[in-house]
């Protein structure tokens, strides 16, 4: 007697022996085929319309909307030249004016530092209020404008 066998053997023995015993019958294929009369046939043609403007009028319209643009750009340019130079205009109309006040001013403060420098340096023996410290012959030193009482009330606010 032989020993016994593993449990997975033994099964493997018993399928074996059941199908040496089955006879094979597969079952033939079956096969797919076209329907009688045929398939209908397969649209694989491009259907793109063939209308639209052609690459010359493209073209064309470019250009047209590029010097539209550039005239539009252009006509801006000399609107905002024209500004300007009205603006330099009243600037240059009102010079004269503003050069005048700021001379004034420029007097009248003068004026004013050379009282207080006076006041100051009043116990200095030989002291010019006013005068240049430099004593050069080479150049002149400024002259001052002469400013009369009724405008030096102008610019009593800020001292």
């Amino acid at each position: 007697s032989a020993a016994p066998l593993p449990v997975s053997a033994s099964c493997c023995r018993a399928v074996g022996r059941l199908a040496s015993a089955m006879p094979l019958n597969q079952p033939t294929p079956v096969q797919d085929g076209p329907p009688p009369g045929g398939f209908k046939p397969i649209h694989y043609k491009r259907n793109l319309p063939k209308h639209g403007p052609s690459s010359l009028v493209m073209a064309v319209g470019t250009v047209a909307l590029f010097g539209f643009g550039m005239y539009k750009v252009i006509q801006a340019n000399r609107t905002r030249r024209g500004w300007a130079r009205e603006e330099k205009d009243i600037r240059l109309a009102i010079l004269p004016f503003l050069t005048a006040e700021s001379d004034l001013q420029q007097a009248f403060l003068k004026s004013k530092l050379n009282e207080k420098e006076a006041e100051l340096m009043a116990d200095v023996k030989g002291w010019e209020a006013g005068a240049s410290v430099y004593r050069t012959t080479y150049m002149k030193p400024m002259e001052l404008l002469a400013i009369s009482n009724g405008q030096k009330s102008i610019f009593k606010a800020h001292f």
